[in-house]
């Protein structure tokens, strides 16, 4: 079942490279229904009691997540961060009359500076929420036997954009939650934000973290953990799940843990 899936995903994506209009039809779709659906893992967000307290998103994409925040943390307050320029503007253009969310167009890193961001395309899509600041890390998830049906090495062209590059201590924020999913850069990120960190202890949600993230949150007092069936289990998630949750003891002792 799992090879099927996969088979009908590669196809979609083939048909999003090669249908004209495809690809934008299906995400306006996923845009409308993003306050109506959300990836369980998120479901972890209402045990954190952050009511009006603050969300830092990390990688805002095209706004699942702020919609995801919006639905299990309505009274929160979210400060986005999304590099990618075009996704930028339309998160910024959505919620300009929404003073709860702001939107960062900026990368953020361990030191301030200039950084070089890669956007994908492939055919007649648009791969913006694959863009990263490594041009290996942007390309090989098409690059990926099979997830693109007939994939073609032609048809996959890269843009490159400057993007201008903060750490988020330099925000002087007081979060209660951050999300990160940045395309293999959440370990720089994070190292950029360690005094927040240290100060305010926050939840962690983190996609697809690495060893060495890992082992680094440790030494800062955070364990992995996934969100499911209603509680928090020790460990890091496995694909198809996205997100590993790092909490310290003081999160434990309120949460439900499997």
């Amino acid at each position: 079942m799992v090879k099927i899936a996969m088979n009908i995903k590669a196809l979609a994506r083939f048909l999003y490279a090669n249908v004209p209009g495809l690809a934008a039809a299906r995400f306006a779709a996923m845009d409308l229904t993003a306050n109506y659906f959300a990836k369980g893992e998120y479901g972890g967000v209402p045990w954190l009691s952050v009511a009006d307290g603050l969300i830092v998103d990390v990688g805002a994409a095209r706004g699942q997540s702020i919609a995801a925040f919006r639905k299990f943390a309505p009274k929160s307050n979210i400060v986005a961060f999304e590099p990618e320029p075009k996704s930028a503007q339309r998160l910024a253009l959505r919620y300009r009359q929404d003073p709860t969310v702001t939107v960062n167009g900026c990368a953020l890193g361990d030191h301030a500076g200039c950084v070089t961001l890669f956007v994908p395309r492939y055919g007649r899509w648009d791969c913006d929420g694959m863009s990263a600041m490594d041009r290996k890390a942007a390309t090989e998830w098409l690059r990926d036997p099979g997830r693109m049906f007939l994939f073609k090495e032609t048809k996959l062209t890269v843009e490159e954009h400057p993007i201008e590059c903060k750490t988020l201590d330099s925000y002087k924020l007081t979060p209660l939650l951050i999300k990160l999913h940045a395309q293999g850069a959440e370990f720089t990120i994070l190292k950029g934000s360690k005094q927040t960190i240290h100060q305010c202890k926050p939840a962690l949600m983190c996609a697809f973290p690495s060893t060495v993230l890992t082992e680094m949150l440790a030494e800062w007092g955070y364990r992995p953990h996934v969100y499911y069936n209603d509680c928090f289990t020790p460990g890091i998630a496995k694909r198809p799940v996205t997100f590993t949750w790092y909490l310290t003891d003081g999160h434990t002792r309120r949460v439900p843990i499997g």
